[in-house]
């Protein structure tokens, strides 16, 4: 099993692919999992980096409250101990912010950024939308319960429509042999509730492409047009009929928009 010790922590990973470096940050409960399927599309043209960040999947899970750079210098230590000295980074929703914390931190490890349903700080909405998870949660809810709480939130109508897509989300979510622990998903919180990146978005000048689901209920897409508004050298797009889970939801649509930026020279008047 592949397991790196990053900060006294054992982090689980795994690379795929041949070419440049591109390392795609989970969200908030997410393990490497949830990018498992766009392995077929990117690992042609890159190196893929996926892992399970602390709190959740195979990494380790230590209890007290996590911060948005602790979680950041998880992800640098991580590249520095598979020698990777510059990448492209994705970061979906707590990954974005993650991600957003790297920008800022070490500018230099970033060749493109890709910021999907993320935003500079959580929503009022998304807050109360996480803080009743981890109290159902707390109350032992089951996992497949839990899991068709949690749909409306992350998937589009037009999605949910369609039971099949129901039943595979809740069947992926029920086998996962890893499923994250009520303290690890605590922690995660904590680092998600309590960094806001609104004041500093300026001093980012990576070439950055911000992606939106035009139905994202937990990070609305005005959100991420603020995001790109606010950073040096930002453009955004938004993915109609999706909401907060596009790599899963619109994953064709949304990977041609990932390739389109990453393979390109990084003029972003095209897009």
């Amino acid at each position: 099993m592949p397991i790196k010790t990053i900060n006294n922590i054992p982090i689980y990973y795994e690379q795929h692919g041949q070419g440049d470096d591109l390392v795609l940050i989970g969200g908030m409960t997410s393990d490497h999992q949830v990018w498992k399927s766009a392995l077929r599309l990117l690992t042609p043209h890159f190196r893929v980096l996926i892992f399970d960040n602390r709190g959740a999947g195979q990494s380790g899970s230590p209890d007290y409250p996590y911060t948005m750079e602790m979680m950041a210098t998880d992800t640098l230590q991580l590249m520095d101990a598979l020698a990777i000295k510059r990448a492209h980074i994705i970061g979906h929703s707590m990954g974005g912010a993650i991600a957003q914390q790297i920008a800022l931190t070490e500018p230099e490890k970033i060749n493109k950024l890709i910021l999907v349903c993320t935003r500079a700080k959580i929503s009022t909405i998304g807050s109360m939308i996480f803080s009743m998870r981890e109290k159902l949660q707390a109350t032992g809810m089951k996992d497949d319960v839990l899991a068709e709480y949690v749909m409306p939130f992350l998937f589009s109508e037009t999605f949910l429509q369609n039971k099949i897509n129901v039943k595979g989300f809740a069947h992926w979510t029920i086998q996962n042999p890893f499923p994250q622990t009520a303290m690890g998903y605590r922690n995660q919180l904590n680092a998600t509730k309590t960094r806001d990146f609104t004041d500093q978005l300026y001093k980012i000048n990576i070439p950055t492409l911000v992606i939106s689901g035009e139905e994202d209920i937990i990070s609305p897409a005005r959100y991420g047009k603020k995001i790109a508004k606010l950073l040096g050298n930002g453009k955004f797009i938004s993915i109609p009929d999706c909401a907060h889970m596009p790599h899963v939801e619109k994953s064709k649509a949304f990977f041609e928009i990932v390739m389109d930026f990453l393979c390109r020279d990084g003029d972003l008047s095209r897009l």
